[in-house]
């Protein structure tokens, strides 16, 4: 006579094996939690680094307006001292540039500062974080008058 399949004390043939998989669905639900708890986390830690770089680059813009500002401001020293590239003024805050904000140097994301015959400032910054495919920009626009 064949035998009955043996059952664990307590449960009925139908029953078993329903433990381990309710402890299988909740592992599996616990890990993508934490799964999604480390991508959000990956995220923020991205995003944290684009507002440092952001603030950095508002920053290093508004100097420049305060050193315009600082000094002889008619039209044609400010865009001697701060748009001709071999300028002393210019120059030093470019390496200001360079050393705070990555991403800076090379041909492809030089600052660019120009001013029209109203003295009109744009200031514009490049950057690209360390591992970002994206090149991120910040324009700055000011008047200076006398």
């Amino acid at each position: 006579m064949p035998s009955k399949p043996r059952v664990a004390k307590g449960f009925s043939a139908g029953q078993s094996g329903g433990s381990l998989l309710e402890g299988l669905l909740a592992i599996l639900i616990f890990s993508v939690g934490m799964l999604s708890l480390l991508m959000l986390l990956s995220a923020s830690l991205v995003e944290t680094g684009n507002a440092r770089y952001r603030s950095e680059a508002s920053l290093l813009a508004s100097d420049l307006v305060a050193q315009m500002w600082t000094g002889d401001r008619s039209l044609t020293e400010l865009r001697a001292r701060f748009t001709e590239p071999e300028s002393e003024d210019y120059r030093h805050w470019l390496a200001a540039v360079n050393s705070r904000l990555p991403g800076t140097s090379g041909a492809t994301n030089l600052p660019t500062v120009s001013i029209d015959d109203k003295r009109q400032v744009k200031i514009k910054i490049l950057w690209q974080a360390p591992g970002d495919g994206k090149i991120h920009q910040l324009l700055t626009l000011a008047t200076i008058t006398d």
